[in-house]
């Protein structure tokens, strides 16, 4: 932000500050406006400088090393000169434009390089795109702002939008990116931007937030809070809880101090209203007379100094440096201190890249195993939770010292000292940080590295310049922290109450250590057969390695479960009742006594209001002991209450309890499935094909056609077509890709009856039974249509799984499929059965793009032939684990990479939607599958007639966006359940003209209402009509209706009660709009239209919600005009 002749001109850089934090925004127009003295520019960053100046030249060089022509703009002279210049270079048609320099009178930037591609623009058939050169090792949300600016700044200049953003990065590699991915959210930024500036306020009060760190006013903002004794200094207060308070009147550390006890807040619940007070007292107390103060908190059982096991000479104190912003992050240093014989010593593991991180961390694992087994009853304490979710994730990830990290949780090793403090102690401090906590038991620190951003600060400078002394001061700041962490342990122990008995390691489990020296035994299989599998060419290990990540795919993939088990044993009531996976706070209903069936007694129970995810069938355990309760037979979630079957052998069920899920499936079919592929591989045995050409991602193999040549010719019917490439795959595979109400299902039947009709053996596979029984209902009701017989059988493993179909039998065991059966269907289970193997003609994989790519090479190894049928662009698997390389990919997102469309040399994209009005499709082609999706003409016809004074939420057809302002709102929102049902009963007045012609009154079954989560879904239902069609997405995959409402409940990015890739997922998204015919109406904070974002991804996820908006209010305006 700068004056240039007398008007205040804006770069990217003023962008990405505005969306990082507005104040500082109005701290730098007040700098303008009133110059003060600044802090000294930091030398790291005008090393930054430099070092970015250097690599910008370098490559500059290499493209002319190249032969390119590079046109350099001057960079003397006005901006002014400088803009004309560029003109004239553009227009003159250079390959390359160094440091063009644009204007629109109110941005300005000056692009690193410009790229001269093909398309028309102003200038001929040629235009340009920018790129910029970043020292970076990955792509960041602020380069793209950047980029972005320069593109629309581009598009002025030669009347044409560029396609793609580059970014040069500092590992040698240059990242393209579609604008379109990121164009909505830049243009919305942009708009707030220059309204906040136009209207600057005349004050404005700065806010603790993320960018804090890296601000130049944080002095100043620091400075400021503490002269005005801002809430924001009281330790672990939110500032939702702040906004509460100041509603309030209570606006100060000391007021809140001051407080009566009981005195009410509205909306903050008493508890948390009396920790607040007394943290602020304590710390109030400390600022007046400078004493450092701590107390003791009521003991609980389990809970703060009793997680505290009995010391030993072996213990170990554990601290790990990670580097975020590297590509995935990058755990670089494992640091352990331990007192060897009495003084404190110190052990460091580094790791500098991925395979490094690998290395170090069986390293650090092996000392902790050669440390354990010398002093048998040690622990390792760790301050908060990173340490032990970086081991787990690493373990996954590298797929190495999993049954170490396993034994470590089981066993209790870990210790987090964090936990005892939040549960034992109020302290004076104005943060729970372990550096905050050291006034009480030892000097402060030295050293130039102080603080866990300084390490990244410093780490990131050693990457560049290489200089020892920095990874010298980041060692020496570890050691600090291990050391810390001991003394922290010692001055815990010295508060914990005598009487308290030490915490006991859980007692050995028979079972486990069964399943411990099963898994080591596994272990060394696997290391045996991955080092046969890698002893090939170059050309081959990419494909080898694949095989050997997806040997263990299932045992990572169960990994968390196993770990959430032992996590939820400790959590307490409230925390499970927040948990969506539990069911918290059961307790017996004193008017149902327990029922005698048969055998088994029936308990029914109560709960209090919780979102949850256990259903009826499910077989859940008990929290804390995870012993069995029996199966969940009854749940009614308005009533609140639930009934469990408890067998002769289930342990009695208490009056209170928890429920947390069942422990994983046994997978034992598919993981040795699997490892027989490997081993065919390995011996040089061909026979499985199809899953060969999945795994190198292959061209499809068809009779008489040449590889990548389209697979369906341009005159060609979709249905012929398609059957005819079916038929003649050579083991190989095929992908078709069907959008929503693009006719996947009945494209599938079609060739399923033809290929039984030509005597071929026939596997239907998909990740749940539902879908299978669907796609084989269209099956029977496609062969009876002609006339067609056929026997077939369905393998199920409870009666509601069953097809009931009159061609296709049922059966519960697997023995039960016989050879005389042309049509085979049933799961990954079914499939990856031995028996089955090559027994097929054509496996059909329904919903592909939910099957793991783990599950389609078991399944697979039971056909000569695969066709893959699904769409990666709507629900996506649910992954758990961490996987290496692409080995946790769904079978679709693995064959498609980046795409999100099949390319027509690779498979079939069902192109047309008999569905979506045009309107509608519109919208769902160009933020989804690249422009390629178009309605059937049939499709026009319906439509809403609304009616004079409807709600104005509605139109004809199309897309609605209704802003509904609220705050705080997490996983249910009052104002969003009122707006929706203002718009439903409006919707109820209306008459509808569907795909027919026919005109009638919209009905309630005509109205599908989704969102994200199942306690908005709750006061939904609560507040519409019986029999309204209320759920999340997942509920209605496959479903249509007239007219769609996505409420999406959550108020603000810092409200989010999971990731962003949750609620801002554009595949579920994509489902949620593309179930109607005629209209979708999406109910949303406007919020959410401004998260901040953090990665390249989370842009791309917020810029399919804001072209929402974007999109509607075209329509608006296109109905208006004409």
């Amino acid at each position: 932000m700068r004056r240039y002749n007398g008007q205040l001109i804006f770069s990217a850089t003023d962008l990405v500050t505005f969306l990082d934090c507005r104040h500082a925004t109005f701290l730098d127009h007040r700098q303008l406006e009133d110059p003060a003295p600044l802090p000294a520019e930091d030398p790291y960053v005008e090393l930054l400088q430099q070092k970015g100046l250097e690599h910008e030249r370098s490559y500059r060089e290499q493209l002319r090393t190249q032969g390119l022509n590079v046109i350099d703009i001057p960079s003397r002279g006005s901006l002014e000169e400088r803009t004309e210049q560029t003109r004239a270079a553009m227009a003159a048609g250079p390959q390359v434009i160094y440091q063009g320099a644009f204007s629109d009178g109110r941005w300005h930037g000056y692009a690193d390089f410009l790229l001269r591609v093909p398309g028309e623009s102003r200038f001929g058939d040629y235009h340009y795109e920018p790129l910029d050169t970043k020292l970076a090792h990955a792509t960041k949300p602020k380069h793209l702002m950047q980029l972005g600016i320069y593109a629309d700044l581009l598009a002025r200049v030669q009347a044409r939008a560029p396609e793609r953003l580059h970014v040069a990065l500092g590992t040698g590699e240059t990242v393209l990116l579609p604008t379109r991915d990121f164009q909505h959210y830049l243009a919305g930024a942009r708009a707030r931007f220059e309204t906040f500036v136009d209207a600057m306020p005349k004050e404005s009060h700065g806010e603790p937030c993320s960018a804090c760190s890296l601000c130049r006013w944080r002095e100043r903002c620091e400075g400021e809070w503490a002269a005005a004794d801002h809430l924001s200094l009281v330790a672990r207060i939110t500032r939702g809880q702040r906004e509460k308070l100041n509603a309030a009147g209570v606006t100060t550390m000391a007021q809140l101090a001051a407080l009566p006890p009981a005195t009410p807040i509205a909306s903050l619940q008493p508890d948390t209203l009396e920790r607040l007070r007394a943290q602020a007292r304590l710390q109030d107390g400390k600022r007046r007379d400078g004493q450092n103060r701590h107390e003791l908190l009521p003991a609980v059982d389990g809970k703060g100094f009793a997680r505290l096991p009995r010391p030993s000479a072996g213990d170990l104190f554990f601290d790990m440096e990670g580097d975020p912003l590297l590509d995935g992050g990058l755990e670089y240093l494992f640091g352990f201190a331990f007192l060897e014989p009495a003084q404190p010593t110190f052990r460091l593991f580094w790791g500098h890249d991925r395979v490094a991180e690998k290395a170090a961390f069986e390293a650090a694992m092996d000392f902790i195993a050669e440390r354990l087994a010398a002093f048998p009853d040690a622990h390792i304490y760790h301050y908060a939770s990173y340490e032990e979710s970086a081991l787990k994730r690493l373990a996954m990830m590298h797929g190495t010292r999993e049954t170490q990290v396993d034994d470590l949780l089981r066993q209790g090793r870990l210790v987090d000292l964090y936990q005892v403090v939040r549960e034992a102690l109020r302290v004076s401090e104005p943060s729970y940080s372990l550096k905050n906590l050291e006034v009480f038991y030892m000097r402060p620190r030295e050293g130039a590295v102080t603080t866990a951003n300084a390490s990244v600060v410093a780490y990131e400078r050693w990457r560049k310049l290489a200089d020892p002394r920095l990874l010298e001061e980041i060692a020496r700041y570890n050691e600090a922290d291990c050391i810390s962490t001991l003394k922290l342990r010692d001055w815990l122990i010295k508060l914990r109450p005598r009487a308290l008995p030490w915490r006991e390691r859980p007692p050995a489990d028979p079972e486990e250590e069964r399943r411990t020296a099963e898994r080591l035994a596994a272990e060394a299989s696997l290391a045996a057969t991955t080092a046969r599998l890698l002893r090939c060419s170059e050309s081959e290990r990419p494909y080898r390695e694949l095989i050997s990540q997806l040997l263990e795919f299932h045992h990572r993939e169960a990994k968390p479960q196993w770990w959430w088990q032992f996590r939820r044993a400790e959590m307490t009531e409230e925390e499970l009742i927040e948990d969506a996976e539990c069911i918290g706070a059961l307790r017996r209903d004193p008017a149902a006594p327990p029922l005698r069936e048969k055998l088994s007694l029936v308990h029914t129970f109560t709960f209090p209001a919780q979102d949850f995810k256990l259903r009826t069938g499910s077989r859940p355990r008990r929290a804390g002991t995870r012993e069995p309760v029996g199966e969940l037979v009854l749940l009614d979630e308005d009533a609140r209450r639930l009934q469990l079957k408890a067998g002769p052998r289930t342990p009695p069920l208490d009056d209170t309890l928890s429920l947390i899920p069942e422990a994983p499936f046994d997978d034992k079919v598919l993981r040795e499935a699997i490892y027989r592929y490997g081993q065919a591989v390995i011996a040089g045995d061909e026979r499985y094909g199809a899953v060969t050409s999945v795994l190198k991602r292959e061209l499809p193999r068809i009779r008489g056609r040449a590889p990548g040549a389209p697979l369906l010719p341009a005159d060609a019917d979709t249905i012929s077509g398609s059957l005819a490439a079916i038929k003649d795959l050579q083991q190989s595979h095929l992908l078709v890709q069907g959008p929503p109400g693009a006719g996947k299902t009945f494209l599938s039947a079609a060739a399923i009856v033809e290929l039984l009709h030509q005597g071929r053996r026939v596997g239907v596979a998909s990740h749940s039974h539902k879908a299978i029984n669907r796609l084989l209902e269209e099956v029977e009701k496609r062969a009876e249509s002609q006339g067609r017989t056929f026997q077939g059988v369905k393998k199920c493993s409870e009666e509601e799984q069953c097809c009931n179909g009159s061609m296709i039998e049922d059966v519960f065991k697997n023995e039960h499929v016989k050879g005389r059966h042309q049509l085979v269907a049933g799961t990954a289970w079914l499939f990856a059965d031995p028996v089955l193997d090559q027994s097929l003609d054509v496996l059909f994989i329904d919903e592909a793009g939910q099957v793991s790519l783990a599950n389609l090479v078991a399944m697979g190894l039971a056909a000569r032939n695969l066709v893959l049928v699904g769409d990666q662009m709507q629900l996506a698997q649910p992954i758990q684990g961490t996987h290496p390389g692409r080995s946790g990919a769904s079978a679709l997102e693995f064959l498609l990479e980046e795409h999100a469309t099949v390319p027509p040399e690779r498979g079939v994209f069902l192109d047309v939607t008999r569905r979506m009005h045009p309107d509608v499709c519109r919208f769902i082609s160009e933020a989804v599958y690249e422009g390629r999706l178009h309605s059937h003409a049939s499709t026009e016809v319906q439509r809403l007639i609304v009616s004079p004074g409807a709600d104005p939420a509605l139109k004809a057809s199309g897309l609605s966006f209704v802003p509904v302002l609220h705050q705080e709102c997490r996983q249910k929102s009052e104002e969003e359940g009122q707006r929706v049902r203002e718009i439903f009963g409006s919707l109820l007045q209306q008459r509808w003209i569907g795909p027919q012609g026919r005109e009638r009154p919209l009905a309630i079954d005509d109205i599908l209402i989704v969102s994200p989560y199942n306690m908005q879904v709750n006061l939904l239902q609560s507040l519409l009509p019986p029999g309204a069609r209320v759920g999340t997405v997942d509920k209605f995959q496959g479903q249509e209706a007239a007219v769609v409402i996505v409420s999406m409940t959550t108020s603000s990015a810092e409200d989010m009660p999971r990731g962003m890739e949750f609620l801002y997922s554009r595949n579920r998204l994509n489902v949620a709009i593309s179930r109607a015919r005629s209209l979708a109406i999406v109910v949303a904070s406007p919020l959410l239209l401004e998260a901040p974002c953090g990665r390249v991804e989370q842009m791309k996820l917020v810029n399919t919600l804001c072209y929402a908006r974007v999109y509607a209010a075209s329509l608006a305006a296109a109905a208006i005009t004409g």
